[in-house]
């Protein structure tokens, strides 16, 4: 797997912008895509 690095330089611009307006049920897709992926397990999220 290849690890990505993102600077605080980023994610201050990241931060600082509007955020996106998503149709209705976008967020339920959005969860049940990251439960699959398993994007949030302590192995994958390394700070």
């Amino acid at each position: 797997m290849k690890k990505i690095k993102i600077t605080n330089d980023k994610i201050t611009s990241l931060l600082t912008e509007e955020s996106p307006i998503f149709p209705k049920y976008a967020t339920q897709i959005i969860n049940l895509a990251n439960q699959n992926a398993q994007g949030t397990k302590p192995k994958v999220v390394v700070i």
